[in-house]
C-alpha cells in the first residue's frame, strides 16, 4: 500500500491541510515550535528532502507530520515503546483536515532497550524530542551506542531534553504542580498527595492526546509513575555519555530559567543544574 501512496503523491501531491483548523495546543507547539526547532538543528547539515530520518521516541508522531508538510522531509521512520503514533491518521483529520497522513512517514512499536542497529542502518540523521530522560540510566549509553550504529558516516543526530530533572519543573508534574523545584524539597507522599487532590482543568499545552486513554485519575497515576522513573540526567552527564557512545559534539545549546533559587536548594546542588531547563545537541558520526 505505502508504494500506492507514494504514487498517488508523487502524481497529485499530498493530501490538502490547514494549519488554520488546529485548535489543540498541544498539537500547535509540536506542530510549530518542536518541528522548527528540529528542523533548524537538522537542516543545517541535511537537505530533508532527500535525508533519511529515524526519530526515537516520536510519541503521536506530530512534530515529524510537520517536518513533511512544513519543512519539506520525505523519508521519517518514528519509533517508540507506546502507539500513540497510531492516533496520528485521526488527530491528522481533526487538526488539519487532512485525509490521510503522507507516505514519507512509517512507525515501529518496540521493545524497550531492544536493539535497533541490526534492522535500522544508514540513516542520514537521527532526531529525539524530550526522550532520554525516560531511559533507564544504566541503558543511556548502550541506546546511544546503539543509535550510533544506525547512523551513517557524516550523518547528525539532534537530541533535545527539556525539562531536566533538576529544573524549576523537571519533575513533569507541572500540569499539576506550579511549585518550582517542589520535587526537590518534597517527599514523594507529598507529591502524590497534590496530585491525587487536584481537581478542574489542566493547561491544554500539557495535555497530550493519551489523555484520554488513561481518564482522568489513570492519568494521574501514569504521570506519576514517569516522575519516578526519571533517570536524573544532568546535561553534563549527557554529554560525556554521548561521547562515550561515539558522537563527536557538533553543537550544544543549554536553555537556564532566571529564577532565584530557593534557599533549601542552596548548596545542596550546583546552581547551574538548578537553572539549566533544557539541552540541544547536535551529534556527529565522523
Amino acid at each position: 500500500m505505502s508504494w500506492k501512496l507514494r504514487l498517488q503523491e508523487r502524481l497529485f501531491g499530498l493530501a490538502p491541510w490547514d494549519a488554520g483548523k488546529i485548535t489543540d495546543e498541544w498539537f500547535r507547539a509540536h506542530f510549530n515550535y518542536a518541528a522548527d526547532l528540529a528542523h533548524d538543528w537538522l537542516g543545517r547539515s541535511l537537505d530533508l528532502s532527500k535525508a533519511r530520518l529515524l526519530n526515537f521516541g516520536c510519541g503521536d508522531g506530530i512534530t515529524d507530520l510537520a517536518l513533511v508538510l512544513r519543512h519539506g522531509a520525505t523519508s521519517i521512520h518514528g519509533i517508540d515503546i507506546r502507539q500513540e503514533y497510531a492516533k496520528l491518521p485521526r488527530i491528522a483529520r481533526e487538526q488539519l483536515g487532512m485525509s490521510r497522513i503522507p507516505a514519507a512517514l512509517s512507525f515501529e512499536t518496540i521493545v524497550p532497550n531492544s536493539p535497533l542497529a541490526g534492522r535500522h542502518a544508514n540513516y542520514d540523521g537521527l532526531l529525539s524530542w524530550s526522550t532520554f530522560e525516560h531511559v533507564q540510566r544504566d541503558k543511556v549509553l548502550p541506546i546511544l551506542a546503539d543509535l550510533h550504529a544506525c547512523l551513517r558516516p557524516g550523518g547528525v543526530f539532534f537530541l533535545q531534553i527539556e525539562p531536566l530533572f533538576h529544573s524549576p519543573w523537571g519533575s513533569h508534574l507541572r500540569r499539576y504542580d506550579d511549585v518550582p523545584w517542589h520535587h526537590l524539597m518534597a517527599s514523594e507522599e507529598e507529591l502524590w498527595s497534590i496530585i491525587d487532590k487536584h481537581e478542574g482543568p489542566l493547561d491544554a499545552a500539557e495535555v497530550d492526546f493519551g489523555f484520554a486513554d488513561f481518564g482522568v485519575e489513570g492519568y494521574k497515576r501514569f504521570v506519576f509513575k514517569e516522575y519516578q522513573a526519571l533517570n536524573r540526567l544532568t546535561a553534563d552527564e549527557l554529554i560525556d555519555i554521548a561521547r562515550q557512545a561515539g558522537f563527536e559534539v557538533l553543537r550544544e545549546e543549554r536553555r537556564h530559567v532566571d529564577m532565584p533559587v530557593p534557599q533549601a536548594l542552596q548548596g545542596r546542588y550546583p546552581e547551574d543544574w538548578l537553572r539549566n531547563n533544557e539541552i540541544l545537541l547536535l551529534l556527529g558520526k565522523s
